[in-house]
Formats: C-alpha cells, sequence, structure tokens
C-alpha cells in the first residue's frame, strides 16, 4: 500500500508561537491503494464463488449428492497431465490407492463404473448450469481434503512406462515412489477442454520419514505454469 501524506503545522498565536510549541498537526492524507495481487489459488476461488452465485447454476456436494469424477489419480495423457518438476512427477490421488485393480492402466484415465466403488480420501462440490446436458462436465469443482496422497515417482523412470503404453498400480509401485500425504489439500478445476484448468495447493507429511512437503501447481490447457515441489 502506497501512502502519500500532506501535513498542515497550525500554530497558535502568542505565547505558543514563542515556544515555538505545536498545538495542532492536521493531517490531510490521499491514501492510494494498490489492487490487490492475488495468488491463482485466491483467484480460482474467488471465480468459484461468483459462479455458485450465480441464479443460473446450481450447486452439487460430492460425494454426499454425486460419487465424484470416475478416476483414481489425476495423472494422465488427457491435456498432458504430468505434473512435472525437477524431473520429478507428482501424482495426487483422489480414491483410496488399496482399492484400485492391479490391471488398470491410468493412461485411461476413466475407469466408470468401477472407480466408484473405491473410497474418496477427497470431498468438495461442483457448479453446473441449471439446465446442463446429463452428462456435461461442471463449470468448475473445488476439492480438498486432509488425507491425500501424493506419490512422487522418477519422471525418466515413469516415460518407459509410457512408450509401452501402460501404467498399472504395481508399474508405479515398481518405480519405488515417495510416498506422501497431504494433510491439506486444496484444488480447483476447471473441467471443459477450452478453459481447462487445474489449481493445487498441498502441504504434509512424506511417510516413514520426518520431512514435510509443500506442493503448488497451476496447470492451464496442456501446459504447466507454475510449479513448486518442496521437501524439508
Amino acid at each position: 500500500m502506497n501512502s502519500t501524506c500532506n501535513s498542515t503545522l497550525m500554530y497558535s498565536s502568542g505565547l505558543a508561537v514563542l515556544l515555538g510549541i505545536v498545538i495542532l498537526v492536521s493531517l490531510s492524507c490521499s491514501v492510494a491503494e494498490d489492487n490487490e495481487v492475488l495468488t491463482d489459488l485466491e483467484q480460482a476461488r474467488l471465480s468459484f464463488e461468483q459462479y455458485m452465485e450465480d441464479p443460473d447454476n446450481m450447486t452439487i456436494l460430492f460425494p454426499d449428492q454425486d460419487p465424484g469424477i470416475p478416476i483414481y489419480a489425476r495423472v494422465g495423457p488427457i491435456l498432458n497431465q504430468f505434473f512435472v518438476t525437477e524431473n520429478l512427477l507428482v501424482i495426487p490421488f483422489y480414491r483410496d490407492t488399496d482399492c484400485i485393480r492391479e490391471d488398470f492402466n491410468f493412461l485411461d484415465y476413466y475407469d466408470p463404473p468401477v472407480a466408484f466403488g473405491c473410497e474418496l480420501n477427497v470431498e468438495g462440490k461442483f457448479v453446473i448450469e441449471n439446465d446442463a446436458e446429463e452428462g456435461s462436465f461442471p463449470i468448475m469443482a473445488h476439492t480438498q481434503g486432509t488425507q491425500v496422497s501424493l506419490w512422487i515417482v522418477d519422471w525418466h523412470e515413469f516415460q518407459a512406462l509410457l512408450e509401452n503404453e501402460s501404467v498399472t498400480l504395481p508399474e508405479l509401485e515398481a518405480l519405488n515412489p515417495v510416498k506422501a500425504v497431504a494433510q491439506q489439500y486444496e484444488e480447483y478445476l476447471s473441467p471443459r477442454f477450452h478453459e481447462h484448468e487445474v489449481v493445487i495447493e498441498a502441504q504434509g507429511i512424506i511417510l516413514n520419514s520426518d520431512q514435510q512437503f509443500t506442493f503448488n501447481l497451476t496447470h492451464r490447457e496442456d501446459q504447466i505454469e507454475t510449479i513448486t515441489l518442496i521437501l524439508e
């Protein structure tokens, strides 16, 4: 915040003037506030709230009113959703990894209706038009959780799996992933292809160690705009 203040000093006459005593200070300040710079997550939150307030839209809770998206993890070739930094691939899991069938290929991304049988480790809400056709992607979704699994694997080794066009849970396990749990996980997703955006902020612990981590991501269309992974 930048402030510019003009001070006007008013002195009384007589003895006060002789003593050089200021008996009144009148401050006239004009304050010019810079527009606050929002983070990507804050901007996404603002957009989501505006969509919710629109009377033409409705808000649906998941998993209470909807089973959620039929995927296990946000990783796959659709719009190049591989979140890579410093040769490390970060894979956020929405559902219990112990429930994922061993022959499922993560490159297929969706697994309806089987995925619905795996417990969600997240909850949230999405906004969609009141008159949207059945099966339409929502306008925007907000996801959060306190026990969200994130696996961190070597990107070069993962790419070898991509060459075989198969990435299964046992194959991921064979890469000796660093397994983490986000104790604070927040995500805003705009899933429609022409305006696809994923914004994630997460922090938590690395399992079987004393390490903590923070993870931040903004992915728009098919490109990573910003990504940070800090292991402490």
